[in-house]
């Protein structure tokens, strides 16, 4: 058994030193080389808890007070997604509070789901405002500024408007500064909320092609287009201007005696949270609003408070450098993992000894190669098509009436056999391999007639999973609904197309599903182990160093105890399509080897979702508009589905080919993947059944 373990044993060594290296230099590049203490903390509100980290230059305390900043996330993310602010906020010598929202990350909510943003920023103002350390006139005004992203924007806003009406009572404001990013103001719903700012500096990144705001036109084609928030109606109205003024992007002007800026870089939604460009703008926001506030206030300037100016480096990208290399490392480990797991005494029984292993699979031809490559490719091009169909659960019609035609072709297929097999008995009766045949042919098309009819009732039954209390996450449920209508369709071709691409191979066990009641708790038990194993390591990761695994908008970080409930409930809807989509993989893969194997397995999961995305985006950029101009949100979340998919298509060929058996993968695939997904995403606690 040790013999066995010591090449996997050498590799997971050297990644778990690679993951714990990574995020030792992560960290390096999070506290500025220990020039800034970080934090995590989390406090309580009228309204829940609210958890996040504070940034803290060393030199600030409660004798040398600086100017504070809060930032927050868009939906769907948590407070991690705002480090362009917080490292480059703090290193100049900010303090900044990065918080999670309300329901997402570790904060917690006590009402319903709908306005959770609303006080959020605004009690995360409140909290930093009575710190001692930040910066406060004579008069108690704070040197407080606030910035967040998409619904974080939203929530932005929303705190000026709280802190006007506090003012009329204590007589001092908190906030001098707000910088709204990729958010304008549809969702706040007070009147004219582009004036509340008054002598405030305030400013929006307005992204170009934002998949969601900035176009106030009459009749839109859409939200998923090129948008100039410049030249747009409450643009002019933000900054106090008509079109014959002829205001630029990136220019300040004068408005209510407070500063008014917009910048527009060519970026999407996403991008504003992962851009040297959309940081740039926030360095020079806050450097010439607090600039300007202090002298409006007769506080000096920011050189007084040990706050560096001019300075135009970034270092953020680093600490994504170190994150990916981390997460990379993270998913490499899961192979030396299971390897070593799945030699011990109990977790060995998941292998199935019945399966001839690779080696000995027989080659196929060219000419069945050739076919079976065009049957993948048709079946990606054809996910690909219903994508926005399976996420916005619409216009499944045509789809859902294919069905019947399938019903059709398997019916006059099998009796054509069976009329076949009468004829050949008639001439030779001592002949019953066409009996066999007929028999098999018959069970199949049972089998996928089943599927069919299944599918058929999910394609007209759209409805099935909605936002209630027992699915709170709305992200997740239109990943579900899509991963459910992907995985009929992925059944259909595997079962309709397995005899024509079988090679003579173990047709015993054509999709790998062939095991013993033993060796599928085996294979469950190893699974199980493994996820922990692995999650344990993110854990350590968090606790240690204060980091996750991430890059762009794709993360891995450890759960909380309500993530982890509202996973388990997720689970079995998931596990459906992992399934299906390790049939697909086994049946397809099981005669290749190497890299070329690995490729196709994340191929075939992956692909339909990045053919989708280079269309989507391709025609965006080069027209304007993009293809699907109303696929906004959703077409985000196919983003963060790419990697997610790819790494499972190969964990599902490795394990399969290991084990004989598709179990492991499956069961691995669906407890980790959907704990990370739920880690990251929205979960209400409180939600309207």
């Amino acid at each position: 058994m040790f013999k066995n373990w010591s090449k996997s044993l050498l590799w997971f060594v050297v990644l778990l030193l690679v993951v714990f290296t990574s995020s030792f230099f992560a960290t390096m590049v999070q506290n500025s080389f220990f020039s800034v203490d970080v934090d995590k903390v989390s406090f309580e509100t009228e309204r829940g808890e609210l958890s996040g980290y504070i940034y803290r230059p060393r030199d600030v305390d409660a004798d040398n007070p600086a100017p504070a900043v809060v930032l927050t996330h868009g939906y769907l993310n948590n407070a991690e997604m705002q480090e362009i602010g917080a490292i480059e906020l703090s290193r100049r010598g900010y303090v900044v509070l990065a918080f999670d929202m309300y329901d997402h990350g570790d904060s917690t909510w006590d009402t319903s789901p709908f306005g959770f943003y609303v006080h959020a920023v605004y009690d995360a103002v409140q909290y930093m405002y009575d710190k001692e350390y930040v910066l406060k006139d004579a008069a108690g005004n704070g040197m407080i500024g606030v910035s967040g992203h998409s619904m974080g924007g939203f929530s932005s806003t929303y705190a000026v408007i709280w802190d006007n009406i506090d003012q009329m009572t204590d007589g001092y404001r908190k906030i001098a500064l707000a910088l709204p990013v990729g958010s304008d103001y549809r969702y706040v719903y007070a009147t004219d909320p582009w004036d509340a700012y008054g002598s405030r500096t305030a400013g929006h990144i307005a992204a170009h092609y934002d998949q969601f705001f900035f176009d106030n036109s009459a009749d839109p084609v859409g939200s998923v287009i090129y948008k100039d928030f410049v030249e747009d109606e409450v643009g002019l109205e933000f900054l106090g201007k008509d079109e014959d003024d002829n205001p630029e992007a990136g220019t300040y002007y004068i408005k209510d005696g407070g500063q008014r800026v917009i910048f527009t870089p060519d970026e999407t939604h996403p991008q504003n949270t992962w851009s040297l460009e959309s940081g740039s703008n926030m360095i020079e926001f806050f450097e010439r609003g607090f600039t300007y506030q202090l002298a409006q206030a007769g506080l000096g300037q920011l050189e007084d408070y040990g706050i560096e100016t001019g300075k135009t480096g970034q270092t953020w990208w680093l600490k994504e450098g170190f994150t990916l290399i981390g997460l990379i490392a993270l998913f490499a480990l899961i192979f030396p993992a299971f390897a070593i797991v799945s030699k011990l005494p109990v977790f060995i029984k998941a292998y199935n000894t019945e399966y001839p292993g690779q080696e000995e699979a027989e080659l196929p031809t060219k000419q069945k190669k050739y076919m079976k490559f065009f049957v993948i490719l048709l079946t990606t091009l054809i996910a690909a098509y219903y994508l926005v169909p399976f996420m916005n659960r619409a216009s499944l019609t045509p789809l859902a009436d294919l069905m019947y035609y399938i019903l059709g072709g398997l019916a006059f297929i099998t009796l054509s056999v069976w009329i076949a097999t009468a004829v050949v008995k008639g001439i030779n009766a001592e002949n019953k391999e066409m009996a066999r045949v007929a028999t098999k042919v018959t069970t199949g098309a049972i089998i996928i007639a089943f599927v069919a009819l299944v599918y058929r009732w999910l394609l007209t039954n759209t409805d099935i999973v909605t936002e209630t209390v027992f699915w709170s996450a709305p992200s997740v449920n239109t990943i579900v609904y899509w991963a459910m209508a992907s995985a009929g369709l992925l059944l259909l071709v595997v079962l309709g197309t397995s005899y024509v691409f079988n090679y003579g191979q173990d047709v015993e066990n054509p999709y790998g599903l062939k095991v013993t009641l033993k060796q599928l708790l085996a294979s469950f038990l190893t699974a199980l182990v493994l996820t922990f194993g692995i999650l344990f390591i993110v854990a350590l990761v968090e606790w240690i160093f204060l980091t996750d695994f991430r890059f762009y908008t794709y993360a891995v970080k450890i759960f909380n105890s309500h993530q982890f409930v509202a996973a388990l409930r997720y689970m079995p809807l998931f596990f459906f399509y992992f399934l299906a989509a390790a049939m697909a993989v086994f049946a397809n893969t099981r005669n290749m080897k190497g890299w070329k194997a690995d490729l196709l397995a994340a191929f075939l999961l992956a692909g339909p979702v990045v053919i989708f995305l280079v269309y989507q985006y391709g025609t965006l950029y080069a027209t304007g508009v993009a293809a699907y101009p109303t696929f906004s949100l959703s077409g985000i979340l196919a983003m963060g589905l790419v990697p997610t998919l790819a790494v499972a298509g190969v964990i599902m060929r490795r394990f399969s080919n290991r084990t004989g058996n598709i179990w492991t993968s499956v069961f691995f695939t669906t407890m980790f993947f959907i704990l990370i997904t739920l880690a990251n995403t929205t979960v209400y606690l409180i939600t309207l059944g």
